[in-house]
C-alpha cells in the first residue's frame, strides 16, 4: 500500500493541481405509467430556455433518468416522450447548484387521461424538500443575492443568510460552525478562491476589496456537512459559487453607487452627536454583458466592477483634535526641512492628506455547446486592488505612533496590494445514457505585496523626553521586501456511472500550492531617540563622519534585522504543498421514499520541499508539552499522511409525497491548515537572518550587548550589521547568536473533523417549510502549539487560594506594611525559564483530537418568488470548544492562549468563534404597481451575542515569560478581603488597600459571569457578551418599458445598514469591554508569599461596569444610494 501511494505521488509530482467542487446541477427523476409501473426507454429532453442548451437521455429499466452537469438556474423545459403515451412537457423548472432537481412524471397512454400530478414540487424554485438534500446547507440564488442589503457589494454580506454562521459581525472575518474563519473552502466555478496561505479568509481582504462582483455570481451553495465526496478541503464550510453565463438574448446591466459622511449617523446616545465621522467618499460602478456568439451554440458573459474610496489619511488624535501647539508645529516644519535638505528624504505632510482604496475586478466567461455530448466553459478573472495603510505601531517603545500625543507623516504609510489572475476550464461530457464525465483545470496567481510611499529610509521614533512617542518618520518597519506570491494549479476528473437505482461516482483530485514569501521586518532599522534635540545631534554627527562607530547621544532604543545569507540578499522562503484526493461513492435510491449516499475519500497531503537545516538545533535538547525530553529539527516537514474520509447520508420521505422528510448523515471531512503555519517553520530557523534589539532607559545602556552610545545613526538602508558585542554571526549562513524557531511534529496531520447532522423538514401549508436540525462536530485532528524551550514548572503558588503552577520568572518584591507600597521588585531573568538560553522560544505545532461543538437550528421559510412576499426566520444555538484559536504567527499563537497552568497545558474551552445565540430573519417583497413601475424591499435582521472574552491578569502572574495570558482566579467575598493591593494614585486620588478591595468586590458583584464562578478560575472565552439586534434594509423602485420586445429598466436603490439606529440612536449599538484585566499583577510579596495587585482604572476611576455602549461608525446607521440600468 505504501509503495502504491508513493507511486501515485511520483507520477503526480508535477506543477499542477486538482480540485473537485460541485459547479453545476443535475436534473433527475423517474418515469412511470399511471399504474406506477416503470417505463424503460422513455426519451427525456431538457432545454435551458435562455440559451437553448439541450440535454437529453433515456430512462433506464427502473424508469430513472439522470441529466448531470446542467447549467445552474433556468427556466428549463423538460419534455418526456414514450411510444404509445402522451408527450409530457413541463416548464418553469429551475436547477440549484449542487442540488439535483427532481422531475418525477406519470404518463398517460394515448387512450387515457393523466390523473396524477406530473411534476414534483422540487422541480420548481427552491429544493428545500428533496431526496438529494441530506446535510446542513444553504443556497443563495441570484435573485436573493441581488435583493439582500449590502454596502460593500461583497459575498460577506450574503453569507449572513446561513444560520450556522458564527462570530461578531457575521462575515468572512468570522466562521461557520464555530471553526476558524480560514477553515472554509471557497471555490468559484470549481477553482479555489479563498486565501489558502491563511493571512485572511478571503482574497482581497487586506485591501478591503471583494475579489468578484455580486453581479457575476449565478448562485452560491454553503455546505457544512455535504455527504457528496467531491466536497473537500474544509472543516468549517464548503462555499461553492458559480458565475453567470451568456444566453441567446443579449442582456446587460450597469450601475453606479455612492455614499459619503453625510449618509452616516453620528449618535448612539439620544441628543448627543458622540460619534466622530470624518469626511470620506465611496464610489462603486460596474457593468455586465452577456449574449450569444453563435445562437444555441456559443455564448459569452463579461463583468467589470470598480470601487474608489477616499478617506482622511490622518489617524493621529493629536492632529484630528487640533492638539498640535504652535511650538510643535514649528518643530515639525523644521524637521521636514532638515530631512529634505540634508538627506533628500521627503516626509510628506502630517495633516490634510488622504488615503486611497482602489479595486478593479473583472470576469469573462465563454460557454460552448460543442455537441450534445460535450459542453465546455472557460472563465477568466482578475482583481487589482490597493489600499493606503498607516505605519504599524509594533516595535514602538513609547506607545502608539499615532495617538493624542504622537503623529506620523504621510510618507510613513505603506500601500498594500492584493492582485489575482485566474483561469479555469470545465468540460462536461455525456458519453451515453449510463456514463458522464467532468474535467476541471485551472490556474490562479495571487500576488500580495507592499510598497513604500517615499524614499527608503530607516524608521525613526522621536520621543517627548518622558518616554512617550512624539514624532515618527521613515518607512514602515515591516514593508520593505514584503511579498507573498501564491501559485495554485488545479485539475480534476470526475466520472459518473448510472446503473439502475445507483449513481456511482469516482474521481481523482490533485492540487498544488507554491508560496514564495518575503518578510524582512526591521531590515531598515528602527532608531528611537529620547527627544528631537538628540536626533539632530546624531544626524549631524553622521553628516560630519559617515563612518563613525559611536553615537554622540544615548539612544532610547534600536532594533534591526539583517540578512544572514552568504549573499547578503533579503531572504525569501518557498513552501510547496501538494494534495491528492481519490474518492468513490454511490447514490442509491432504495425506493420511492428512501435514498442514501455513501462512500469513501482518500486525501493524501504532502510537502514537496524541506526546511532549512540548523545543525545547532539538531544537537539541542527540548521538552514537549508534557515535560518529556524531545528533539527538534528545523528542516523536517511532515511526511505524507493518508487521510481517510468515509461518509454516509440519507433522506427519508416519510409520507412519500414530499411533505415531510427526515435527513442526516455522518462522516469525516479533511481540510487544509492555513499554510502560513508551515511557512513559519520555513522562515524561523535561526539561519536566514540575525537581529539586534536594544532598549535603554532614558540614556542608560544595557549590561550586555551594545550600550546606548555604541550605535551611530545611519540613514542608509538596509541597516548595516552591528559587528561586535556578540550580536553578529562570525560566519554568514551559520546560526545567529540568538533566535527563535518554529517547527512541526513529523506525525502532524491536516485538520480533520467528524461531523454528523440529523434534521426534519416539513411543509406547513401556505408554502411555508419548517426545519429543525442538529449538527455535531468533533475534531479528529486539530492544531495545538507548545513551547519546547520552556522549563516546566517545578512548584505551585504555596499561599492563598490561587495555587496555579509557578515558573521561574515570577517577579518578587517586599510590600511595606506601613506605606502599603512595593520595593525591591526583581526583574526576573528569562534564562530561568529557557532550556536553551540562546533560543527565545521553540514553538512546535502538533495535531490531535482537540475540540468540537454542537449547533441546533430552528427555521421557518417561505421561498421568495419574482413577485409577492418571501421570508425566512431562523434561530441557531451553538457552542464550540478547542485548545486555542491560532493566528498566523507561531510564537504569537502560543503566547496568545489564555490559560491557568501555562500555555503548554491549556484546558479545552470556548473557541474565539463561539457564538451562543443567533437569530436571523429576512423579508423580501416585490410587486408591480403599474404596467411600468415596480417597487420592492428586502429586510435582514440579526440578533446575536456580540462575541466572547476572557478575564485575565495584566502582567505575568505565573512567571512563564508571557504577559496578559493568565486566567484570573475569581475570589469569594471573604477571599477578596485577604488579597494584597498596592497603594497607588488614580486621577489625583490615592487608592488604598481597602478602597481597591471594595471596588473589586463591587465589580465582581455586578458581573453576572464572575458572580457565578466565585472560588474558581475564569474560563477562556467564558464570558458571552450581550445580544446586539440590528436591521438592514434595501429598497428599490423600478421604471421599465418594453422596446422592441425587450424590457429596459431603470432601478433606483437605497441600502441602509443598522436602520434601527436611524429611528432610535440607542438601537443596534455594540458593546465594548471596559476592562478584561481588572487586576494588574505587580509582584509576589516576599513576606506573605501572596501576590500583590493593583485594580486597574478606567477613565481614572475604579468604579466601572463590565461594558459600555460603543460609539464607532459601525454602531450607527449607514446608507448608500445607487442607480442601475438593466436590459
Amino acid at each position: 500500500m505504501k509503495r502504491f501511494f508513493q507511486a501515485i505521488i511520483a507520477i503526480l509530482f508535477l506543477p499542477m493541481g486538482v480540485f473537485a467542487q460541485v459547479t453545476s446541477g443535475t436534473i433527475t427523476g423517474v418515469v412511470r405509467d399511471i399504474a406506477g409501473g416503470s417505463l424503460q426507454g422513455a426519451s427525456v429532453e431538457a432545454i435551458h430556455e435562455p440559451s437553448g442548451t439541450k440535454y437529453s437521455t433515456v430512462s433506464n429499466k427502473t424508469g430513472n433518468f439522470y441529466l448531470p452537469g446542467v447549467r445552474v438556474g433556468g427556466p428549463y423545459k423538460v419534455t418526456i416522450r414514450y411510444v404509445g403515451f402522451k408527450e409530457e412537457v413541463t416548464s418553469d423548472i429551475f436547477v440549484q447548484l449542487g442540488e439535483p432537481t427532481t422531475v418525477d412524471v406519470r404518463m398517460a397512454d394515448t387512450k387515457g387521461e393523466l390523473k396524477e400530478v406530473v411534476l414534483t414540487a422540487t422541480a420548481r424554485k427552491g429544493a428545500l424538500i428533496s431526496k438529494d438534500r441530506k446535510g446542513a446547507s444553504t443556497n443563495l440564488s441570484a435573485q436573493l443575492i441581488s435583493s439582500m442589503p449590502t454596502l460593500s457589494r461583497s459575498i460577506t454580506d450574503m453569507v449572513r443568510f446561513t444560520p450556522q454562521l458564527s462570530g461578531p459581525n457575521q462575515g468572512f472575518g468570522t466562521s461557520f460552525g464555530g471553526a476558524d474563519n480560514r477553515a472554509i473552502n471557497f471555490t468559484l466555478d470549481g477553482s479555489i478562491f479563498n486565501n489558502s496561505f491563511g493571512l485572511q479568509a478571503l482574497n482581497g481582504s487586506q485591501t478591503n476589496s471583494t475579489p468578484i462582483s455580486l453581479d457575476a455570481i449565478q448562485e452560491v451553495a454553503i455546505n457544512l456537512s455535504p455527504y457528496n465526496l467531491r466536497d473537500a478541503g474544509f472543516t468549517g464550510a464548503s462555499i461553492n459559487a458559480v458565475t453567470k453565463s451568456g444566453t441567446n438574448t443579449v442582456h446587460g446591466t450597469a450601475f453606479y453607487n455612492t455614499r459619503n459622511q453625510s449618509l452616516v449617523g453620528k449618535s448612539t446616545i439620544k441628543g448627543q452627536d458622540n460619534v466622530v465621522v470624518t469626511d470620506f467618499d465611496v464610489k462603486q460602478y460596474g457593468a455586465s454583458f452577456g449574449g450569444p456568439i453563435i445562437k444555441n451554440k456559443l455564448f459569452y458573459f463579461a463583468n467589470f466592477e470598480a470601487e474608489r474610496r477616499n478617506d482622511p489619511g490622518v489617524t493621529s488624535a493629536m492632529v484630528l483634535n487640533n492638539l498640535v501647539t504652535p511650538t510643535q508645529e514649528a518643530e515639525i516644519n523644521g524637521l521636514t526641512s532638515f530631512l529634505s535638505s540634508k538627506f533628500g528624504y521627503e516626509t510628506g505632510g502630517y495633516k490634510n492628506y488622504n488615503s486611497l482604496t482602489s479595486s478593479d475586478k473583472a470576469v469573462v466567461r465563454f460557454d460552448w455547446n460543442i455537441s450534445d455530448v460535450h459542453k465546455l466553459s472557460v472563465r477568466g478573472n482578475y482583481l487589482r486592488s490597493n489600499r493606503d495603510v498607516p505605519i504599524s505601531n509594533s516595535n514602538s517603545i513609547g506607545g502608539a505612533r499615532n495617538s493624542a500625543n504622537a503623529l506620523s507623516f504621510a510618507n510613513s504609510r505603506y500601500e498594500i496590494n492584493n492582485d489575482i489572475t485566474g483561469i479555469v476550464a470545465q468540460l462536461n461530457s455525456r458519453f451515453s445514457n449510463k456514463v458522464s464525465n467532468e474535467i476541471i483545470f485551472g490556474y490562479t496567481a495571487n500576488r500580495d505585496y507592499r510598497g513604500i510611499k517615499g524614499k527608503s529610509f530607516p524608521t525613526v521614533d522621536i520621543q517627548n523626553g518622558t518616554g512617550q512617542s512624539y514624532l515618527t518618520f521613515g518607512v514602515d518597519p515591516f514593508t520593505p521586501n514584503n511579498v507573498l506570491n501564491t501559485d495554485t494549479w488545479q485539475f480534476s476528473d470526475n466520472l459518473t456511472v448510472y446503473k439502475g437505482k445507483h449513481t456511482i461516482s469516482m474521481g481523482l483530485a490533485y492540487e498544488s500550492f507554491t508560496y514564495t514569501n518575503g518578510f524582512t521586518p526591521r531590515i531598515n532599522g528602527i532608531y528611537t531617540f529620547n527627544n528631537l534635540t538628540d536626533f539632530y545631534t546624531a544626524a549631524n554627527a553622521y553628516i560630519a563622519n559617515p563612518n563613525a562607530t559611536t553615537s554622540p547621544v544615548p539612544l532610547r532604543g534600536y532594533s534591526a534585522t539583517w540578512s544572514n545569507l552568504p549573499s547578503g540578499e533579503p531572504w525569501l522562503v518557498t513552501t510547496k504543498a501538494r494534495s491528492i484526493g481519490l474518492y468513490l461513492q454511490d447514490e442509491y435510491d432504495v425506493n420511492n421514499k428512501f435514498s442514501v449516499t455513501y462512500g469513501v475519500r482518500f486525501d493524501i497531503p504532502f510537502f514537496a520541499n524541506n526546511g532549512f537545516v540548523n545543525t545547532e538545533v539538531d544537537q539541542m535538547s527540548f521538552k514537549n508539552e508534557k515535560g518529556a525530553a524531545t528533539k527538534l529539527s528545523t528542516s523536517k516537514l511532515p511526511g505524507y499522511k493518508i487521510m481517510i474520509n468515509p461518509r454516509i447520508g440519507f433522506n427519508y420521505d416519510v409520507n412519500g409525497d414530499k411533505s415531510v422528510q427526515i435527513r442526516g448523515g455522518a462522516g469525516l471531512f479533511t481540510g487544509r491548515p492555513p499554510f502560513v503555519y508551515i511557512s513559519n517553520q520555513m522562515g524561523n530557523n535561526g539561519v536566514l537572518n540575525a537581529d539586534v534589539n536594544y532598549t535603554g532607559s532614558f540614556g542608560n545602556g544595557t549590561t550586555t550587548g551594545p550600550t546606548a552610545t555604541q550605535i551611530p545613526f545611519n540613514p542608509n538602508t538596509p541597516a548595516k550589521p552591528i559587528v561586535g558585542y556578540g550580536l553578529a554571526p562570525a560566519v554568514p549562513g551559520k546560526p545567529a547568536p540568538s533566535y527563535n524557531i518554529a517547527t512541526t511534529e513529523e506525525n502532524f496531520r491536516f485538520p480533520q473533523v467528524f461531523r454528523a447532522n440529523l434534521a426534519v423538514d416539513a411543509k406547513l401549508g401556505g408554502g411555508i417549510i419548517g426545519s429543525i436540525e442538529g449538527l455535531f462536530s468533533q475534531y479528529v485532528s486539530n492544531i495545538f502549539y507548545y513551547n519546547a524551550n520552556l522549563i516546566p514548572s517545578s512548584t505551585n503558588f504555596l499561599v492563598g487560594p490561587d495555587n496555579r503552577p509557578r515558573f521561574g520568572a515570577v517577579a518578587n518584591g517586599t510590600l511595606n506594611p506601613t506605606t502599603n507600597t512595593l520595593s525591591g521588585v526583581s526583574t526576573p531573568s528569562v534564562s530561568n525559564i529557557r532550556i536553551n538560553s540562546k533560543l527565545s522560544d521553540a514553538i512546535v505545532m502538533k495535531s490531535g483530537t482537540f475540540g468540537g461543538g454542537f449547533m441546533g437550528t430552528l427555521k421557518l421559510e417561505k421561498p421568495m418568488k419574482s413577485k409577492g412576499f418571501g421570508w425566512m426566520v431562523a434561530y441557531n444555538f451553538g457552542y464550540t470548544r478547542d485548545f486555542e484559536s491560532a493566528g498566523s504567527i507561531a510564537s504569537s499563537s502560543w503566547t496568545g492562549k489564555r490559560t491557568v497552568r501555562g500555555n503548554n497545558d491549556p484546558d479545552i474551552s470556548f473557541s474565539d468563534n463561539d457564538t451562543r445565540n443567533r437569530l436571523i430573519g429576512n423579508l423580501n417583497y416585490r410587486t408591480e404597481i403599474s404596467k411600468n413601475v415596480a417597487v420592492g424591499f428586502s429586510i435582514f435582521y440579526q440578533g446575536s451575542n456580540w462575541g466572547n472574552f476572557s478575564y485575565t491578569y495584566n502582567g505575568d502572574m505565573n512567571g512563564d515569560g508571557v504577559f496578559g495570558n493568565d486566567l484570573m482566579f475569581i475570589p469569594t467575598a471573604a477571599q477578596v478581603q485577604t488579597m494584597k493591593f498596592e497603594n497607588y494614585t488614580v486621577g489625583g486620588v490615592l487608592q488604598t488597600q481597602a478602597m481597591q478591595a471594595a471596588a473589586f468586590e463591587k465589580y465582581i458583584s455586578q458581573d453576572k459571569y464572575l458572580s457565578s464562578r466565585r472560588g474558581e478560575y475564569a474560563q477562556r472565552n467564558g464570558v458571552i457578551m450581550p445580544v446586539v439586534n440590528r436591521f438592514d434594509i434595501s429598497g428599490v423602485v423600478e421604471l421599465f418599458k418594453n422596446v422592441g420586445g425587450n424590457r429596459h429598466t431603470i432601478q433606483l436603490r437605497a441600502d441602509i445598514f443598522n436602520v434601527g439606529n436611524l429611528i432610535n440612536p440607542q438601537s443596534g449599538v455594540s458593546y465594548v469591554i471596559n476592562q478584561a484585566s481588572p487586576l494588574s499583577f505587580r509582584a509576589l510579596d516576599n513576606t506573605s508569599g501572596l501576590p500583590v495587585f493593583r485594580m486597574q482604572a478606567v477613565n481614572n476611576s475604579l468604579n466601572y461596569s463590565t461594558y459600555r455602549k460603543g460609539s464607532f461608525v459601525s454602531d450607527v446607521w449607514q446608507a448608500q444610494f445607487g442607480i442601475r440600468y438593466i436590459f
